[in-house]
């Protein structure tokens, strides 16, 4: 599944570059802390801010350890540039406004798309540890 033909380099169109991050992410796992599919998660169950979202990461079944807060901001942003959630500035309760978070359509499907690299994942580990077993390692 290359990008590459003929010695010139073609531009994957949309849904062969959703079946390569797929493919990805089942094979290599998800870099960078698992904090994408972590704050699409929470967005999904409602819009948030940075600060609350870094906090209820924290609660979530990810290995390792929780992102510090520029990571997670610089994921919020990137999110937002890919159009995977959008943001608004609302007046805060007690202090400064604070820049809201919500989850587009767009952020559903690739949360979506993490789902179902998670289940193949865990598939493919159950297989290996079944090869295994059957082998008596």
């Amino acid at each position: 599944m290359s990008a590459v033909r003929s010695g010139s380099a073609k531009k994957p169109g949309r849904a062969a570059a959703a079946a390569i991050d797929h493919q990805s992410f089942v094979r290599e796992g998800p870099q960078k802390r698992f904090i994408e599919p972590r704050l699409l998660y929470l967005l999904r169950q409602k819009p948030g801010y940075g600060y609350q979202l870094l906090e209820e990461m924290g609660d979530l079944p990810f290995p390792g350890p929780d992102p510090d807060s520029a990571a997670v901001y610089r994921m919020l942003r990137e999110l937002e540039r890919q159009g995977l959630v959008r943001s608004e500035w609302k007046p805060g309760e007690s202090g400064p406004s604070k820049r809201v978070y919500s989850i587009t359509p767009a952020g559903r499907k690739r949360l979506d798309a993490w789902v179902a690299a998670f289940k193949d994942r865990v598939k493919m580990l159950n297989d290996f540890i079944a090869a295994c077993e059957k082998r008596g390692v």
